[in-house]
């Protein structure tokens, strides 16, 4: 069975809404649900695009809401504090990974207060920059009903420490023949070249895209374990290959 998925990443209060509402128009053109990741109390100046807040956010948030939108809890603040690549070793810089449970669960506290302030019901986390570890998944049992996670490199979504994984793959639409994919979205930075491979994407096989209710998940076995392993130091050895190049590349000749 192939199955899509499409995340949203970075919604926020200083966001120049036009890069998103072309994207919401487009999902609502096929009835597509994506999954939207709302940052709870955004403190990071990148995303600091427009400047100043947008007084009607959290509505805009509840009305994505409505529509039947899937609203994760993107972090708390999307600040960066260390270099921890976390559970999947995906990034070098986390907002959660490596921290104490005592900092963690103060994170997640408060986001989950933002959300029930703003009557906003999250039904999964999705750790800014992938990077997240043990004691996160610690505090969102503790203060959450989360029991979904936006993230993973198997090819369909698993059962592991007590949550549902939902693998986010690709940054990208690409047309797969099997299994389970989610693409991954960032509308302040995508380009127009971007958005119109999604369109033309989304043209073709948009009665293949699903929502969290389709989905079956199995457990993580040791199998799994093993491909996520082949996955994580495949992509640390690129890394790797691509840190010696950049190192080169920069000798005077």
């Amino acid at each position: 069975m192939l199955q899509y998925l499409i995340r949203l990443d970075d919604l926020c209060p200083t966001n120049d809404l036009a890069k998103w509402e072309r994207f919401f128009n487009l999902f609502d053109k096929y009835n597509i649900k994506p999954i939207i990741a709302v940052i709870p109390d955004n403190q990071d100046p990148k995303l600091k695009i427009c400047g100043d807040l947008n007084p009607n956010y959290w509505q805009l948030v509840r009305d994505l809401q409505k529509k039947g939108y899937i609203i994760g809890m993107h972090g708390f603040d999307h600040c960066y504090v260390n270099h921890n690549s976390g559970l999947l070793k995906i990034n070098k810089r986390s907002e959660f990974a490596g921290l104490p449970f005592h900092i963690q669960e103060e994170k997640i506290k408060a986001a989950a207060a933002i959300f029930k302030r703003e009557g906003i019901h999250s039904s999964l986390f999705i750790a800014p920059a992938h990077t997240f570890d043990r004691n996160t998944l610690l505090a969102l049992n503790k203060y959450t009903d989360i029991k979904i996670i936006s993230d993973g490199l198997l090819k369909s979504p698993y059962i592991r420490f007590g949550f549902n994984w939902i693998p986010v793959q690709l940054s990208e639409v690409e047309p797969k023949t099997k299994n389970t994919w989610t693409f991954n979205y960032h509308p302040e930075t995508c380009s127009n070249k971007t958005f119109h491979e999604l369109e033309i994407f989304l043209a073709i096989y948009h009665e293949n895209f699903v929502s969290l209710d389709d989905l079956s998940f199995g457990n993580f076995t040791w199998k799994d374990n093993l491909m996520e392993k082949y996955c994580i130091y495949k992509r640390l050895g690129r890394d790797f290959i691509n840190d010696i190049i950049s190192f080169f590349e920069k000798i005077p000749a």
